[in-house]
């Protein structure tokens, strides 16, 4: 049996430092206006170090999408797996397809977070819907996209439909942009709502309200 070789703590966390204010880095500035100089100074490395970790700006960011994306699969993919393992098998009813979408929002409220590194995350996010860089596309293919159709398809069958179609996956586009008021638009909600955090609470009120407008999304028309 081979034995793993020994991780050397100060690499690793040379490796984070650089992630850490990568994320900074890109989410106020952008991609074309981040420059390896700036996170190598803010990093306190010097750039053949950023070279050896990430190879280049264009490795770095997307190393930086690729962090956003692990976090979310730790706390999400489980729960995303077995919803879309029902959502794609016969028989699924509309209050069992109900069910499934109302623990997915329990779920996204959930994981609000007011850490340092989840309000990095989320503007880094914020930053590459409106200037794409590098690690759009994976951000794309491997978070928002799966989870639009997953939830779409999820409205359909509690609207028993066969299928998602256009309404279904606007639907779901409004449903999960309604959480971004707590997320990438944090700031502007919690100057509104004079909060200076999402506590338990509040997630429980937020989730509660989520619940009201799938009702309103899944209701028969008149």
């Amino acid at each position: 049996m081979t034995m793993p070789e020994p991780r050397d703590p100060g690499r690793d966390g040379t490796r984070a430092r650089i992630l850490d204010v990568g994320l900074r880095c890109f989410a106020q500035e952008g991609w074309s206006g981040a420059t390896t100089r700036m996170i190598a100074s803010g990093a306190g490395v010097t750039l053949p170090v950023i070279s050896y970790h990430f190879g280049n700006k264009e490795g770095l960011h997307r190393a930086c999408a690729e962090a956003i994306v692990e976090a979310y699969r730790a706390h999400m993919l489980p729960l995303a797996m077995a919803a879309r393992t029902a959502a794609d098998a016969e028989g699924l009813s509309r209050a069992g397809a109900r069910g499934w979408l109302q623990r997915i929002l329990e779920a996204l409220v959930a994981g609000m977070s007011g850490t340092a590194t989840g309000q990095l995350e989320t503007a880094f996010v914020l930053r590459e819907l409106s200037e794409p860089g590098p690690g759009y596309e994976l951000l794309l293919n491997e978070l928002w996209k799966p989870g639009i159709l997953l939830v779409a398809d999820l409205i359909a069958a509690a609207r028993g439909l066969p299928s998602a179609g256009e309404a279904e996956r606007a639907a779901a586009m409004m449903l999960l942009a309604s959480l971004t008021a707590y997320s990438t638009h944090a700031p502007v909600t919690m100057a509104i709502l004079g909060w200076q955090g999402v506590d338990e609470t509040r997630r429980q009120m937020v989730a509660a309200l989520a619940g009201r407008m799938l009702d309103g999304i899944l209701a028969d028309p008149a």
